[in-house]
């Protein structure tokens, strides 16, 4: 006796294999992952020029803020703002008063005349400009440096203090210089006493980098003398 296996049977067996549902999920994953890593590069790089100009435009305000004068205020026992003080209202008007008394001896068109006009219009300048620095005054009406480290003050003694050290430096600078170059020279000594001028007027002109120079060889080493 022989058997016969009908054809639809078998179908049933394929059917889970058709199921291709699961294999393709990752596929798509990859996808997204791929778009991802491109974004960083961009970012980064605008990112970075975004801080840049964070930086230079705080560093641009800090300045002008530290080079602004702040209202002057009476924090400091004995001391008022100068544009508030009476007593120092009253020691410009003696001065421009003793001025204008002393135009009396000359012609009006005169060269005295004209330097004391000069004169009274720079002495209303001066007080003027006390007043708006922001400066304090005692008793006397005089105005008086605050030197203790407040940040409100340091207008009055940094500026000046930064440029005296600068002015100093480059004096000093500009002489070691002309001493360093004429000292292989046949009388050194004698070009000591008389200045060689075009050799002192070349160094004077580059003595105003001279804190970049002396750090400059203060890594080098050259700074100070050995054989000394």
């Amino acid at each position: 006796m022989s058997l016969s296996i009908p054809t639809y049977l078998s179908k049933p067996t394929f059917n889970p294999k058709l199921i291709p549902s699961p294999t393709l999920k990752p596929r798509f994953t990859t996808t997204t992952t791929i778009h991802c890593t491109t974004t960083p590069t961009t970012t980064t790089s605008s990112s970075s020029s975004s801080d840049l100009k964070v930086f230079s435009t705080a560093l641009a305000l800090s300045s002008i803020l530290l080079s602004a004068p702040l209202p002057a205020t009476a924090d400091i026992s004995g001391l008022t703002p100068c544009k508030d003080s009476k007593q120092f209202a009253k020691r410009e008007k003696q001065q421009i008063k003793k001025l204008e008394s002393s135009l009396k001896l000359y012609a009006p068109d005169s060269a005295p005349a004209l330097a004391i006009n000069a004169t009274v219009e720079k002495t209303k300048r001066r007080f003027e400009n006390y007043g708006k620095q922001g400066l304090l005054c005692g008793s006397d009406g005089l105005p008086h440096l605050i030197v203790s480290g407040d940040q409100r003050h340091w207008g009055e003694f940094i500026t000046p203090g930064v440029l005296f050290l600068y002015i100093a430096g480059w004096i000093g600078w500009v002489g070691r210089s002309y001493l360093i170059a004429i000292r292989d020279d046949k009388k050194p000594t004698q070009k000591e006493i008389i200045i060689d001028v075009p050799l002192a007027s070349s160094l004077l002109f580059k003595g105003f980098s001279w804190p970049i120079a002396a750090y400059r060889e203060f890594l080098n080493g050259e700074l100070v003398a050995k054989d000394v």
